[in-house]
């Protein structure tokens, strides 16, 4: 069924663990999602907290430890209808990410209620993300509202500057880079501050590192990424 054709593979981000995502104020949120093993969480925040990273992290590790793992990027899915998730059964571990895409959509917000019941049923765990709790997506229908309030709610919270640099250049660290303070200071100043994007600086450093045999500078950091600030 349609469902079952959502590649995984083609959907998670290469940079995208655990390892990679610097908790801060959100350690409670990260320890909770790590832990799941039934039923489900939801997470919210504005964007560049880090939502879909935690979710595509939460995936992979499910996926290495040999579980059943789908992750749902519903902003992407919404257009093609519905019956996209009509497919999804039999996951140990189902992420839904973006769920305010759905806002206001009755067919999927019908869909998503009967996707969470099956999933209860089966004794899943699935973890749901979006841009706000559940009762300030007040197109939502009530049913669905009702099912997501009874969930643990956490709230991810901004990375101040401080956290965000000594995230980078634990990220830069952990292959084999020095990336001074000066630089990672730049880097948050010039570039967009997501994870995501953050993470694919440090991966072009890496590369431009190694084939130019340069250590990593505040000039050379520059220079690098001149294309991308």
């Amino acid at each position: 069924m349609k469902g079952e054709q959502i590649p995984l593979a083609v959907q998670l981000r290469s940079t995208a663990s655990f390892n990679t995502y610097h908790a801060g104020p959100n350690r409670e949120a990260v320890d909770a999602l790590r832990a799941l093993s039934v039923g489900g969480l939801y997470l919210y925040g504005s964007a560049g907290t880090g939502k879909t990273h935690l979710l595509q992290a939460a995936a992979r590790e499910a996926q290495q430890r040999g579980l059943r793992v789908s992750y749902l990027p519903l902003r992407s899915l919404v257009a093609g209808g519905a019956e996209a998730l009509d497919g999804l059964t039999a996951f140990d571990r189902l992420c839904i990410d973006d769920l305010d895409a759905i806002d206001g959509d009755i067919h999927w917000n019908h869909a998503v209620i009967r996707l969470l019941d099956r999933l209860r049923t089966e004794g899943s765990a699935w973890c749901v993300s979006a841009a706000a709790g559940p009762d300030r997506l007040a197109r939502l229908l009530p049913d669905l509202r009702t099912r997501l309030s009874a969930l643990p709610l956490f709230g991810l919270r901004t990375l101040g500057d401080d956290d965000r640099r000594l995230w980078l250049r634990s990220a830069a660290q952990q292959r084999g880079l020095e990336l001074p303070d000066d630089a990672a200071r730049w880097l948050i100043h010039h570039l967009p501050r997501d994870t995501g994007s953050l993470i694919a600086a440090i991966e072009k450093l890496d590369r431009a590192s190694l084939r130019d045999k340069r250590r990593l500078t505040l000039v050379f950091v520059q220079k690098t990424l001149s294309l991308l600030s």
